[in-house]
């Protein structure tokens, strides 16, 4: 594998996702989105794995391949398509923040996924913010989206979320700016999708394809070195952590290293909370992941 034509389609690749997050924050509508940058984007491979992400917010990392993924699972992502979720079970973090998720199709062929997650400053629940700390259910916190299409066979589904944003017990107080970030979402991903697809008809689907899979390959090497070269430097293979939260809640953690691979374990921290403060599974791996990407800089 030729180093200076990977290091060129990694930069490539970095820069489709750069230009989503251009894109999303110039045609927002929120100040959440277009000042405070509280958003993130990425290409993934076509086994949904991220490959690539804009530098926005870290705990967005880990989470959007599992959301990704387990989108993909539940719904046929064709062409034209969009799909759209905040649905903690299925990848999510809270429910303020929104999932689109488009497909990237080649002559019909899956080459990868564009994604972009944007945190909507209200989203409807007991209290304005869609944040309340007294919520016990879902439902409570604010309007939850279960995977659906935002796009589909490239009809627009506007009715259908509008509806969504305005019904229930506690329905979105903004609903006009959630659809025009939405629809800001939907344009970021349109043209992630039209760079990897120039980009494929310029370098050839294949040799994408390969660089792809070089980058991700090349990412887990590095992760191995800088493991290896942890235990080196400490003299150590195990590491053990434990803190608390301000209500006394433990936060414990182990990890072991071995040959290149480790092992986190959280077990000793505190059950599920009966409020809105617990990590859902995306979220947990988002945290480590991004501890783990600060060994390698």
């Amino acid at each position: 594998m030729d180093p200076v034509r990977l290091e060129l389609f990694s930069n490539r690749f970095g820069a489709i996702a750069s230009e989503m997050g251009v894109m999303l924050q110039r045609t927002a509508m929120s100040v959440n989105v277009k000042e405070r940058l509280d958003f993130s984007c990425g290409m993934l491979d076509a086994e949904g794995r991220l490959l690539v992400n804009a530098p926005h917010i870290p705990v967005h990392l880990g989470a959007l391949g599992e959301c990704v993924r387990r989108v993909a699972a539940e719904l046929e992502l064709g062409e034209g398509c969009v799909a759209v979720t905040n649905h903690p079970g299925y990848g999510g973090s809270h429910l303020p923040d929104i999932t689109v998720i488009s497909p990237v199709l080649v002559e019909g062929r899956l080459l990868g996924y564009v994604a972009n997650r944007a945190h909507h400053a209200e989203l409807g629940g007991i209290r304005p913010g869609s944040m309340p700390p007294e919520a016990r259910s879902l439902a409570e916190e604010g309007v939850v989206i279960a995977p659906q299409y935002l796009v589909r066979g490239g009809e627009p589904q506007w009715e259908r979320i509008e509806a969504l944003l305005s019904r229930g017990p506690a329905p979105s107080r903004s609903v006009a700016e959630n659809l025009a970030d939405l629809g800001a979402a939907v344009a970021a991903n349109r043209r992630g999708v039209a760079a990897l697809r120039q980009l494929a008809a310029d370098a050839g689907e294949d040799e994408v394809r390969r660089y792809m899979s070089a980058l991700y390959s090349r990412a887990a090497d590095r992760m191995r070195s800088a493991l290896e070269d942890h235990v080196r430097s400490t003299g150590r293979q195990s590491f053990h952590a434990r803190e608390r939260l301000d209500d006394g809640s433990p936060i414990e953690v182990g990890v072991t290293v071995d040959r290149g691979s480790a092992r986190i374990d959280f077990t000793g921290s505190a059950p599920v909370h009966g409020g809105n403060l617990n990590a859902t599974p995306a979220i947990v791996r988002s945290a480590t992941i991004y501890v783990l990407r600060l060994l390698i800089g």
